[in-house]
């Protein structure tokens, strides 16, 4: 293909189509159900919830919520939400791909050919399309970002483009406060790059242009402090605690949290780093990819060298975000190649590990995905749960539905949560996050409660998210496959006997 003499705009329609048909392939195969964990597990019942009961102004200004407007609109606007994102997700890999062509053909001065080969890197390499499988907010910032830097380095025109760079950096830092960092950062290092040259009319427009995106950003990081009193910009890493989301994502010891943290950096650009150290040479005169690069290294050497000096986000966030400046080192890498059998063959090496986690289900998973983290699915085919216990899922809560009454209550696990609300009456759910279901029922019948509890979790012995097992304090009541209602009792001694058993096959 690459050796046909295409026309550029061909070049330009390939650049958003190819992303975004190769997205809507997991969203295919997972039929009637979204794709991604943050998806079902967040977007979903924060917009539902939302629109639903409100919001406060800082609780909102805090999520960066450029994403949970548009969909709040599209969704008070009548289309169904599981509906928006199944096309909103492909959709913004199409745009990324677009937004990437354009900065590699304005700004780096590519031909179309060798900007189409930057999409095909920056998007379909294995940890883009992890990024574009649920993390679809640093996808809209990670558009606007692109959009900025080409008006960074944009002559003419100085008031429209300076309004368009205004406008495309307060965008960034409204979508996601982690790609608002490294766009600051890129901004920073240009800035100083230009008065070192004596530029001091580029210089004084990148600051005016600045000054919106850098009050947006300090209003989010203030509307962090206000809404969450445990908030810092520079803490110790999060040691792993008996229960909670840091049960899962914390670290046992300060040498286990760097090991971690590099053991994922090698999982995640060990394919590509032959073509990235190859290329490296030929960019290094990019002021922009190199500061993306070099902020990345900062904030994971900072948490390495000191246990105190822990950005607020674990370090697999900036791991992954890391792929985009590669691909287009990864790009020069490739046409560096001298011989077409390397190319043939590197091109193999990152189709393979691209396909398979594509179109694989999470049971016949490639086996190189097994070394990754529980920031990286095995599978895109795959939300909170793995596509075989979606049916599975709606049957148990169907069947809570019906017990359910003003008397009861459903148990929710953050993985469980997006499925509950959009299948029952949100009045009925009680969200727990991460904690341990028993700890937090005994919590509530302490605390002078009377309902009866269910709980929506997987059989005993196939739990996910640390929890393999529910406490002897609860009781199977119903199960449809690897699902399972169960009902809390105070004493497992009171638990009723396993004649009030309902499966699917009774």
């Amino acid at each position: 293909m690459f050796k046909l003499d295409f026309k550029p705009r061909v070049f330009l329609f390939l650049s958003f189509f190819v992303p975004l048909i190769v997205r809507i392939i997991p969203e295919i195969l997972m039929g009637a159900y979204v794709v991604g964990f943050d998806t079902l597990a967040y977007y979903v019942p924060n917009t539902l919830v939302w629109l639903r009961d409100g919001v406060g102004f800082w609780s909102f200004l805090a999520t960066a919520p450029f994403l949970y407007m548009l969909l709040m609109g599209v969704t008070a606007g009548g289309v169904p939400i599981v509906a928006s994102l199944k096309v909103l997700a492909p959709l913004l890999l199409g745009l990324l791909g677009l937004a990437v062509y354009f900065y590699a053909h304005k700004t780096l001065s590519w031909n179309p050919k060798k900007s189409f080969l930057a999409v095909l890197f920056a998007t379909l390499y294995f940890v883009a399309l992890r990024i574009s499988w649920d993390m679809l907010r640093s996808e809209l910032a990670l558009i606007f970002l692109f959009v900025a830097l080409i008006f960074v380095e944009k002559e003419g025109k100085p008031l429209r483009n300076g309004v368009l760079l205004s406008l495309a950096m307060l965008s960034v830092v409204f979508a996601h406060q982690l790609v608002a960092v490294i766009m600051l950062f890129i901004v920073l290092v240009t800035g100083v790059r230009w008065l070192l040259d004596r530029r001091m009319v580029d210089v004084r427009r990148l600051a005016v242009c600045c000054v919106p995106a850098l009050f947006l950003f300090s209003m989010i990081v203030y509307a962090n402090y206000a809404t969450s009193p445990a908030f810092s910009v520079l803490s110790g890493f999060p040691a792993k605690e008996a229960e909670g989301f840091i049960a899962l994502a914390g670290f046992a010891s300060y040498p286990d949290m760097v090991f971690d943290t590099l053991s994922f950096l090698v999982f995640c650009y060990l394919p590509l780093l032959p073509l990235v150290v190859l290329g490296f040479k030929q960019h290094k005169g990019n002021i922009q990819l190199l500061a993306w690069v070099f902020w990345v290294l900062i904030a994971l050497v900072s948490a390495i060298v000191s246990p105190n000096a822990f950005v607020p986000a674990l370090p697999h966030r900036w791991i992954l975000l890391l792929t985009y400046p590669l691909a287009f080192f990864a790009v020069e890498g490739f046409l560096r190649l001298r011989l077409n059998a390397f190319k043939v063959g590197m091109g193999l090496v990152l189709a393979t590990l691209s396909l398979s986690f594509l179109v694989l289900p999470y049971s016949l998973a490639f086996p190189y995905f097994s070394f990754g983290s529980i920031y990286t699915p095995v599978s895109m085919i795959h939300n909170t749960m793995a596509l075989s216990d979606c049916e599975d899922t709606l049957n148990a809560l169907q069947w809570a539905g019906k017990l359910l009454d003003n008397d009861s209550r459903l148990l929710v696990h953050d993985a469980f949560r997006g499925w509950a609300i959009l299948t029952l009456d949100g009045e009925h759910l009680l969200r727990y996050g991460y904690l341990n279901p028993a700890s937090y029922a005994q919590g509530l019948v302490e605390n002078g409660s009377t309902y009866e509890l269910y709980l929506v979790w997987w059989v005993n012995g196939s739990g996910w998210c640390g929890q393999p097992t529910v406490a002897s304090t609860f009781e199977e009541v119903y199960k449809s496959g690897k699902i399972a209602v169960y009902k809390y009792y105070v004493n497992a001694s009171r638990a009723r006997a396993s004649e009030y058993l309902i499966s699917d096959n009774s």
